[in-house]
């Protein structure tokens, strides 16, 4: 079998480090695991074909692509009240997005991909008119929340006659989570007398706090669609609402989702290449002692990218139960990294601890920018693109680990737009998908997430009556 696979020459994997060697899955564990890997893909066209998973529930992410030309996942009047949105962006001076977890994770990640560091130090007129772009409500930490406060003071004192305009976008499926909740309370307590507070919620259709506060204070209310599990909801309108108040394409993003679904609904283990990655990253977790997986994309821009995938990676297949309900202790942990950062800091225990990780590399082919500088080594000198240096550090940790018997695989786009992200995002949906069906476990729920949250709410709870009594 070929070592390397692309898709449409965008998107190309690389699993020489991961197939085939002596030390990595080999080609006959490969046909050892076959009908494992074919009942999985019967599953997952399945899945396709009916839109619910083993259990009976709802998953439609397949249709998540085509969110825009199908009325599955959205009502056609809200596709035309987020169509419209990049232009009214332009009304708001800021924007805080206001969630956690896949509520806040993807929307970082399309912000530090196509906004970054440094967009709301620029104009409004270098920004093209969209506003600044703030998060919060992703912790309950009260330092960040009250220096957000001073910051978005500070914008509103260079603002002249007239008022900041804030648009509080809250993203929360069930309007009861306690970080966006305190957040939203907070925020408004602090900012009501600095600025003019605008709100847009996503949320549940049905239920939940929020629709009905939506309607009625008359605020833009959007949906969390049925069947769409908080990392997943990428492509949803949780974010494509916030893409489209930053300014970015997102029918170039979702036409990078469309490619790789139709290019990866094959069967055939040989040409489908999210169904053969996730096959051997299944096998190197049962037959090889893989237990964790280090997400290392090389760019500070793709940072947010290794949070976003942990969560997806460990969320999907970290689970207790497999679909029968035994106990099985599923999943591999996710280690979230950036190169080259981390080579200065992790690859130490990479290269030498326990052969117990692959390492999953990411990078992008052509950069959006280049710079050269001067590169002294080994008695010579010239100049170099930092690009080059940035491929070879990574191809050199490959081949470091590589020569140590470590496993990796290596996933490169082709260049850093909507489209390619969009692309590299949903292929990792589709090999979450096949693994979690190889596991036979359930990939789109998060049950054990429930457990801390009725212990937090009830140290809440019991720390609320202790005040009240003591008051009285």
């Amino acid at each position: 079998m070929d070592n390397s696979m692309d898709i449409q020459n965008e998107l190309f994997i690389d699993f020489k480090h991961l197939l085939g060697n002596p030390w990595s899955v080999t080609e006959k564990a490969l046909a050892t695991y076959g009908p494992c890997i074919k009942q999985a893909a019967r599953d997952v066209s399945e899945l396709r074909r009916t839109g619910k998973g083993r259990d009976g529930g709802s998953v439609l992410f397949p249709h998540l692509p085509y969110l825009l030309e199908e009325n599955v996942l959205i009502s056609e009047e809200e596709k035309n009240a987020l169509l419209s949105l990049k232009e009214k962006a332009k009304s708001y001076d800021a924007v805080i997005s206001i969630g956690i977890g896949g509520s806040y994770l993807g929307n970082q990640v399309l912000f530090d991909l196509f906004c970054g560091p440094y967009w709301n130090q620029l104009t409004k007129e270098e920004r093209k008119g969209y506003p600044q772009i703030y998060f919060s409500g992703q912790n309950v930490d009260p330092v960040s929340l009250v220096e957000l406060f001073s910051c978005i003071s500070r914008e509103a004192g260079h603002i002249q006659g007239r008022r900041m305009q804030v648009l509080f976008l809250v993203i929360s499926k069930s309007g009861t989570t306690i970080e966006p909740v305190a957040a939203v309370r907070g925020l408004k307590k602090l900012l009501a007398d600095v600025c003019d507070i605008h709100l847009m919620a996503i949320t549940d259709k049905e239920k939940g706090r929020i629709r009905p506060l939506a309607e009625e204070r008359h605020f833009p209310c959007f949906t969390v669609p049925d069947g769409i599990g908080g990392r997943f909801s990428i492509f949803s309108q949780v974010g494509l609402v916030f893409a489209s108040l930053a300014g970015i394409d997102i029918e170039s993003f979702l036409k990078g989702a469309q490619m790789v679904e139709e290019a990866c609904q094959s069967e055939d283990v040989k040409e489908n290449s999210a169904l053969l990655l996730a096959a051997l990253k299944y096998i190197a977790t049962k037959k090889y002692g893989i237990t964790a997986e280090v997400i290392m994309p090389y760019g500070d821009k793709l940072r947010s990218f290794s949070w976003w995938y942990a969560q997806l990676l460990g969320e999907s297949l970290g689970k207790k139960y497999d679909m029968q309900g035994n106990v099985v202790y599923n999943g591999r942990i996710p280690v979230a990294s950036v190169g080259t950062t981390d080579m200065h800091s992790l690859t130490q225990e990479h290269q030498q601890g326990q052969k117990n990780k692959l390492i999953q590399f990411i990078s992008v082919e052509h950069l959006p920018s280049d710079l050269f500088v001067l590169c002294d080594e080994k008695g010579v000198s010239g100049m170099v693109p930092m690009s080059r240096m940035l491929d070879a550090a990574r191809r050199a940790n490959e081949e470091a680990l590589a020569n140590e018997g470590r496993m990796s695989c290596h996933i490169s786009i082709k260049e850093l737009t909507p489209f390619h992200v969009g692309a590299l995002m949903y292929f990792f949906f589709l090999t979450i998908a096949y693994e979690g069906a190889m596991e036979n476990v359930d990939a789109f729920d998060q049950p054990g997430v429930e457990d801390y949250k009725k212990i937090l709410h009830e140290d809440l709870r019991k720390y609320i009556v202790k005040n009240q009594k003591e008051e009285n």
